[in-house]
């Protein structure tokens, strides 16, 4: 059994930074902070690291509390920010569709999430564009500020899900950035990267990942699963 996990923003979608302006308003309107994304790196991280780096800058205390205040104003303001006009590229990526099918029709497959995302904020960026009910669990940014902490959550997520618990060394980590590569790496999983988000093809392939793509049409599935 395999367990192939999916990064969301950049790696499934591209939700024309629909998450970037609703949490801005969010801040905004919660703590008085104006462009509080401007000037932070969100690429890879997860939300919680990056409401807590925001929080601290701002002289406010990163406390549980203050996130989840963050958090429930952030599921407020994304879908309207998902529902406005945009000129940045927005929708399903090329060949998350069918690979999603591929892998669905396979008995030795198990499918899940591994996304930086707030869960509740997962939900409705996915279920935007049709893809929520692909997934039945995942692992998610409400309780962690690093992403490498988030495989083994993956694994015990799959198992509390139903389906048998995978060695490490069976788990694939799709995404498109350094950070999904890197968390793979931390726990002798394998990468796979896609350059159809912020990072090109050649900075993808300095990371070591086992296998990088321009597009998710390019993914020979059936031949990674067999490596």
């Amino acid at each position: 059994m395999t367990l192939v996990l999916f990064d969301i923003d950049g790696t499934l979608i591209s939700s024309g930074r629909a998450g970037v302006r609703g949490m801005n308003r969010s801040f905004e309107r919660e703590f008085g902070v104006t462009g509080a994304l401007d000037t932070v790196t969100v690429a890879g991280r997860t939300d919680r690291a990056i409401v807590t780096e925001i929080l601290t800058r701002a002289g406010h205390v990163a406390d549980d509390s203050a996130v989840a205040r963050v958090r429930d104003a952030y599921c407020t303001d994304l879908p309207v920010a998902l529902a406005e006009p945009t000129s940045r590229p927005m929708g399903i990526l090329p060949g998350v569709v069918p690979l999603l099918d591929h892998l669905g029709t396979r008995a030795d497959v198990v499918v899940g999430l591994l996304t930086g995302n707030f869960v509740r904020g997962a939900e409705i960026k996915l279920g935007h564009f049709g893809l929520w009910t692909q997934f039945r669990f995942g692992a998610f940014g409400d309780h962690h500020t690093n992403r490498r902490d988030l495989v083994p959550v993956a694994v015990d997520a799959a198992v509390a899900a139903g389906h048998p618990r995978v060695d490490l060394s069976r788990v694939i980590v799709i995404g498109d950035t350094p950070l999904d590569v890197d968390c793979a790496h931390a726990h002798g999983a394998r990468a796979i990267a896609v350059a159809t988000g912020p990072f090109s093809r050649d900075e993808l392939a300095a990371t070591g990942a086992a296998h990088v793509v321009t597009t998710l049409e390019e993914l020979d599935a059936d031949a990674v699963l067999r490596s």
